[in-house]
């Protein structure tokens, strides 16, 4: 395989694991406390990727004004709760471990860079088993910026000590493949996570529906076959 291409740098939520349901059972039980009702799964899946405070917003706009509510408090107790709960059902989508494996075997650098707090992802990763495979682990609180500025991901990449040049970002997201555009990266966006918006809209190079084909794709890119999609 062509190794033009020699740092992978994924998102987490949506992109690496399915962690949807521990944070949408921590999102109510912080919504239960100030007497609003539940938002669904499916809700929640649509209100992930721009972090904590965003997420509380969106639960509480569906019922109430969020201006008559301390949102940084309701922050830190949301924290609280996910933090007892993140790994309850938390766990890698299907094939995913295996890649990780086969990318790190043929010496691959891998890192993450999530919105989500870091010592949040980086305990997840550690429950996971999986912390080895993994160079940098990078959040929304590792710098001053995160997802969508792009200095967030170019940041990651420079903490590995490799070259913008050589990377490839995995994400699930608007914020994922901007990130990547804005850095002259190409980019991979999963079928099967969080977006908002249609995979297809995001113009990412590819569309990966499984992580099993990756290799594939990261050969695609370093042969500049560029805007496919896996069947």
């Amino acid at each position: 395989m062509l190794k033009e291409k020699q740092i992978i740098v994924f998102d987490l939520d949506g992109t690496l694991i399915n962690s949807a349901p521990d944070l949408c059972f921590a999102l109510n039980e912080t919504l239960k406390e100030i007497n609003i009702p539940s938002i669904t799964l499916q809700e929640v899946m649509g209100y992930l990727g721009d972090g904590a405070l965003e997420l509380i917003k969106k639960g509480i706009s569906k019922y109430n004004n969020i201006n008559e509510y301390d949102l940084e408090k309701l922050r830190i107790r949301f924290l609280e709760i996910y933090d007892k709960c993140l790994l309850n059902e938390t766990n890698f989508f299907e094939n995913t471990q295996e890649a990780l494996e086969k990318l790190k075997n043929n010496n691959f650098t891998l890192a993450i860079c999530t919105n989500k707090p870091e010592v949040l992802a980086k305990r997840i990763i550690n429950g996971l088993n999986a912390s080895h495979y993994f160079d940098i682990i990078t959040g929304g609180d590792t710098f001053d910026f995160r997802k969508p500025d792009p200095r967030h991901l170019s940041q990651t990449i420079f903490k590995t000590g490799k070259n913008i040049r050589e990377a490839i970002m995995v994400g699930d997201s608007i914020n994922d493949i901007e990130c990547a555009k804005s850095n002259n990266i190409p980019s991979i966006v999963v079928s099967f996570g969080y977006s908002k918006i249609p995979v297809e809209k995001l113009n990412a190079n590819i569309i990966m529906s499984d992580y099993k084909n990756i290799f594939t794709h990261i050969q695609q890119i370093n042969d500049k076959k560029h805007k496919t999609q896996d069947r």
